[in-house]
């Protein structure tokens, strides 16, 4: 999520007036899933990691264990009804810590949302669930009601966006590892948050992020590794490895790129009039350099409206720019995730569930912003009002839903 520290309260705010305006008027696991077992403070300087992680895993398949995953996907699309394919594409947040209560249950159990996001900023992370044990009890009761195991994810970045502060404290931002001048320790980073997430039952890392710092001053702060594009492939490249060695999902963001904004994306659109050109030398290079280099596993694109791609709609919402761009230019197959459609540069056009629509046509994969059940019934029944007429076919859902369950198979998920 692009979450600026100076705004941290936004997005909880605006949470908490849209649930007042949209107040809402067990299955078994067949798909032999793997259960899985606030505030930044500044503190002064850099917490060093204390010893050297050896990577446990490598996650990224070979030819035939991609082959493998793929003929096991399509033998359980073949197999699922249209309400769960719809309900891969969504990954809902949810408001406080009752599961019962905030519709995280109904949204996993009777909707089959394909995953969901901790976000301490939603209370998610309130006594009792400041725990390590608890949380991690939360995630395998949401695994225990999903038909197919969840992706479960969070924002871990450090610095800034720290979301495993209640449990580990302060760790180092971006432009802190970048400036101890080794990759390891990046890599380190990316390792030990890895084994931490995995103790809650977390199996998805939005980060890292790969925005290229060229204005003066940051609207994403310490967030980037760098002022150029080597710099930050260096650094967000160990980082990543760190994560996906460890079997973490990474996600590359925010796509195409942030690091030239100077306006806050929460209260309106922000434009990037660069060329195709600087686009291509700048913003667009990690993502060229990282999907030929790691195999980055998920990749997020985000509200940004860069006129040199597509004059009329953000770039999460752009087919020039997800399917033109991402897709075909730079080649990536994996799976692409939208940033939170409750964003003000959407909101302000778009319904979130007309935004979801969108998102989908354009290539991405899965939509990120629902938090009630409310929401997510919109989503569903736009997404099926849009095959009615026409606007979505089953072959569009299918392609998504495929690199989904591919991936969850590739990082132990789900079994292949």
């Amino acid at each position: 999520m692009w979450i600026p520290s100076s705004k941290k309260d936004h997005k909880f705010m605006l949470y908490l007036s849209y649930t007042l305006l949209l107040l809402l008027t067990s299955c078994a696991n067949i798909f032999g899933g793997v259960a899985s077992s606030s505030t930044p403070i500044a503190t002064p300087g850099i917490r060093k990691a204390t010893l050297t992680v050896i990577p446990t895993t490598d996650p990224t398949a070979t030819p035939d264990t991609l082959q493998k995953y793929m003929t096991k996907a399509q033998q359980l699309l073949a197999g699922m009804s249209l309400d769960e394919k719809l309900g891969q594409l969504i990954i809902v947040e949810y408001l406080g810590n009752n599961y019962s209560s905030s519709g995280l249950q109904y949204m996993i159990a009777q909707q089959e949302v394909g995953g969901f996001l901790y976000q301490a900023i939603n209370r998610n992370f309130y006594p009792p669930d400041n725990v390590i044990g608890n949380v991690a009890a939360f995630s395998q009761q949401a695994n225990r009601d999903a038909r197919i195991p969840l992706l479960i994810g969070t924002d871990q970045e450090g610095g800034l966006v720290n979301r495993l502060y209640t449990f580990h404290g302060y760790l180092p931002s971006a432009a802190e590892m970048a400036a101890t001048g080794n990759p390891q320790y990046a890599f380190n980073q990316g390792a030990m948050a890895a084994k931490w997430m995995l103790q809650l039952g977390i199996n998805a890392d939005l980060a890292p992020v790969v925005d290229v710092h060229t204005v003066n001053p940051p609207v994403l702060e310490t967030r980037m590794f760098g002022s150029d594009p080597n710099t930050v492939v260096t650094y967000a490249g160990a980082y990543l490895e760190g994560l996906q060695q460890n079997s973490v999902i990474g996600c590359l963001k925010h796509f195409p790129g942030l690091g030239a904004i100077t306006s806050d994306p929460h209260a309106g659109l922000p434009t990037v009039n660069r060329s195709l050109t600087e686009l291509e030398n700048i913003d667009l290079a990690p993502y060229r350099m990282l999907i030929a280099k790691d195999h980055p596993a998920m990749i997020m694109s985000t509200d940004v409206l860069m006129p040199a791609i597509d004059p009329n709609l953000p770039a999460e919402l752009s087919p020039k720019a997800i399917t033109g761009i991402l897709r075909q230019q730079l080649g990536y197959n994996g799976v692409i995730i939208t940033d939170g459609l409750y964003m003000g540069g959407i909101r302000e056009r778009w319904p979130l569930a007309q935004a979801a629509l969108l998102s989908i046509q354009a290539g991405d994969d899965l939509i990120e912003g629902p938090y009630t059940p409310g929401q997510v019934a919109a989503v569903l029944s736009t997404f099926k009002q849009a095959i009615q007429n026409g606007q979505l076919t089953i072959e569009r859902i299918n392609q998504s839903v495929e690199r989904i369950l591919v991936m969850k198979m590739e990082y132990g998920i789900m079994q292949a």
